[in-house]
This record gives structure tokens, C-alpha cells and sequence, in this order.
């Protein structure tokens, strides 16, 4: 493997561990609805005055720090081919639900601001989280299988 594709793959990988630890935090959020460190003030992604289905957003914090954790494995120390087969398939899947809930929460807001005949924000901050998402399978896919990128 050339050295510049194996240079892409390792800063791949420290992305994938950086989206990782911002799940976390993702996920934390939601089961804390906000924390304050120091003088940061971190609030809460939703208003609980507006949210009327509070499970939803406890599962789906609880989602973010297991996808996290599955971002978080040795991808490429995994011996077995059988194993590595089967966490990537669920990595897969995982990465898809975690963009089906990027848009799914940009249609809740559009739908959240026009109830209040407001104008929604650009969801940039969803954009890039489906992005990093999705992401993710190429990423741990080429990591282990860098012979694929020729």
C-alpha cells in the first residue's frame, strides 16, 4: 500500500474516533438535556417545552453512544473474518439509522418552525453528522481492506 493512501486511512481512522467522542457528547446531552462545564453552557438540542415524545430522544441519545462505541472498536485488529464480517455489517446498518435520524430530526424542526410560522434554520450541524455517518463505512471498510482503494 502506497504511503499517502495509508496516511489518508490513519487520519480516516482519527475522524472516526473524533465523530465517536462527539456522539458521546451527542448522546449526553440528551440524556442530561444540557450541562454546564466550567463557564460553558452546553443546552439542550431540543426544547423540552416543544418536545411532546421525550422516549424518542432517550433512545435516541442512547443510539448515539452505541454507534460511538462501535466507531470506537480496533477495526483493524479484528482477527476474524467471521467477526470483522458480521461488526461491519452492523457498523452498516448502524450508520444508516444514524442518518435516517439526521433527516428525520431536520424534518422535525422544519415541522417544529412552520407549527410556529417561523422560518427553519439551514441544518448545517445535521448535514455534516450524516455526513460523517455515512461516511463511516468507507472509512473502516478500506482500513481493513486498503487492496480495495487501487
Amino acid at each position: 500500500m502506497p504511503d499517502a493512501a495509508a496516511q489518508r486511512i490513519r487520519y480516516g481512522r482519527i475522524i472516526s474516533i473524533l465523530f465517536g467522542v462527539l456522539c458521546v457528547g451527542l448522546g449526553l446531552n440528551g440524556l442530561l438535556g444540557g450541562f454546564v462545564v466550567g463557564p460553558l453552557h452546553v443546552p439542550a438540542r431540543w426544547d423540552p417545552a416543544v418536545v411532546t415524545f421525550p422516549d424518542a430522544l432517550r433512545a435516541e441519545s442512547w443510539f448515539f453512544i452505541a454507534y460511538a462505541l462501535l466507531l470506537f472498536l480496533p477495526w483493524r485488529r479484528i482477527e476474524s473474518r467471521k467477526v470483522w464480517n458480521g461488526l461491519f455489517a452492523l457498523l452498516c446498518v448502524a450508520s444508516v439509522v444514524f442518518a435516517f435520524a439526521m433527516i428525520c430530526e431536520v424534518m422535525a424542526k422544519n415541522y417544529i418552525a412552520q407549527n410556529a410560522h417561523l422560518k427553519a434554520k439551514i441544518p448545517v450541524f445535521q448535514a455534516v453528522l450524516l455526513f460523517l455517518g455515512l461516511g463511516q463505512i468507507p472509512i473502516e471498510l478500506f482500513s481493513r481492506k486498503p487492496e480495495l482503494l487501487d
